[in-house]
């Protein structure tokens, strides 16, 4: 059995996807979003390992700096910068999950519990 805590935030910022098909041609420039971020880190016990709040405070400052340097990134580019953040943060060898959605709707998981 895996134990997991879930840390959840969400910022304002902007993205772009510069090869966006021709039908969804407004996506090649920037646009504004909600990004709505989901964190699933392994923990080895039941008694805070890993400390929600401090948790969450180094993912919003880690997202804070991601952001003001990729602005071409998708939902699963972004997951994935996030998921290769935690663990260089929290260990390589905790299970780690990240969902991202624009807007709270449409994203992305990357997930290493499947």
């Amino acid at each position: 059995m895996k134990k997991l805590i879930v840390v959840r935030t969400q910022f304002e910022g902007t993205h772009r996807y510069p090869d966006a098909p021709d039908e969804v041609a407004f996506l090649r420039y920037p646009h504004r979003h909600i990004f709505h971020v989901e964190l699933q880190i392994e923990v080895y016990h039941d008694d805070r390992e890993l400390e929600f709040i401090i948790v969450k405070r180094d993912l919003d400052t880690y997202i804070k700096w991601m952001f003001e340097n990729c602005i071409d990134k998708s939902c699963e580019a972004i997951a994935e910068l996030i998921r290769s953040y935690a663990h260089e943060r929290w260990g390589e060898n905790r299970l780690v999950n990240v969902g991202v959605f624009e807007d709270g709707e449409n994203g992305a998981w990357v997930r290493e519990d499947l």
